[in-house]
């Protein structure tokens, strides 16, 4: 049987949407009919061939890392979820082959996970990669309701994972934020206070109002360990904690400031904690537009263009 699929060919092409072989699931192995995805800046690097320094590609291959679906058949050794149920996730692999922008995808049953009643198909889709990140940030700095936690990069698809969480344990969160668009996400997100990046030193403007330091920082944005150790040493508290999503925490660079490189880890365990915290968070969705499968270059577009939120696709259904 055919599917509809949004392959790339090669490093010297663009990828397209093209009918393909609809694949079989394996043993250990679930078949989702995708429903909803979103886009991310890995699949945009990946996309692009900028991935090459950390993956490995099996041309053709199917883009796409989030989904949200339903199980369509399971392959042996499977103990569930069930044929029928709603399922969300995210795949995770050192190889480029198999991926969500596809009507359906085969998902080994360790990177998936039973979408509650309460959520729906469009935020599950654009939860995977980004809620991951976010809570797995939220787990390395360790905040809890007495803390203050700074989120740079606040607005992007991560930020507003890692703002919803924060806020919904009692964190007070300081989100970095341009007036308008940006400013208003945050807000929605849980944020109890701003700080205008394009407006001049962040390090200062957090410092000015809170003298004594933040618990804890979530750095989005810094890749130069000479940017990432200065925000963190002017902004934090005595005792505080740091996190980098981009490996700009050098320890060399930090002279004894607990700071760690996240790298999102991927089991059902977490899946399950991250639908459960999605559903308990603000009522407004992460999800800021959504587009149809023909218009996947535009969600990549607006994506590259510097889009507020998480941005979701339609597959089907």
């Amino acid at each position: 049987m055919r599917m509809r699929a949004y392959q790339l060919t090669g490093f010297d092409a663009r990828p397209r949407i093209t009918d393909v072989e609809r694949p079989i699931p394996s043993e250990g192995e679930v078949l989702v009919e995708v429903r909803t995805s979103s886009v991310n800046p890995l699949d945009a690097n990946i996309a692009a061939g900028r991935a090459r320094r950390y993956k490995r590609y099996a041309f053709p291959a199917v883009l796409g890392t989030d989904f949200a679906g339903v199980v369509a058949a399971t392959g042996p050794g499977v103990t569930g979820p069930a044929v029928g149920e709603r399922v969300f996730g995210l795949l995770h692999a050192d190889t480029v082959r198999s991926g969500a922008f596809a009507e359906y995808v085969t998902v080994p049953q360790g990177q998936l996970a039973v979408i509650p009643a309460a959520l729906d198909d469009l935020t599950a889709g654009a939860l995977g990669l980004a809620g991951v990140t976010a809570l797995s940030c939220l787990d390395a700095v360790g905040v809890g309701k007495a803390d203050t936690l700074l989120v740079v990069g606040a607005s992007g698809g991560v930020g507003s994972f890692a703002t919803r969480f924060a806020s919904a344990r009692g964190v007070r969160v300081v989100a970095t934020a341009r007036p308008g668009a940006e400013e208003r996400h945050v807000r929605a997100a849980g944020a109890a206070e701003t700080v205008d990046w394009s407006a001049g030193d962040v390090a200062a403007a957090v410092r000015d109002r809170h003298p004594a330091g933040v618990t804890a920082v979530i750095d989005l944005v810094d890749r130069d360990p000479a940017a990432f150790a200065p925000l963190v040493t002017a902004t934090l508290a005595a005792g505080g904690r740091a996190a980098s999503t981009l490996r700009a925490a050098d320890p060399q660079s930090l002279h004894g400031i607990p700071a760690v490189n996240v790298r999102p880890r991927v089991d059902a365990e977490l899946l399950d904690r991250l639908a459960e915290l999605a559903q308990r968070g603000p009522r407004e969705s992460p999800v800021t537009a959504a587009y149809d499968f023909d218009r996947i270059d535009a969600a990549f577009a607006a994506l590259a263009a510097g889009a507020v939120g998480k941005l979701a696709v339609r597959i089907s259904g």
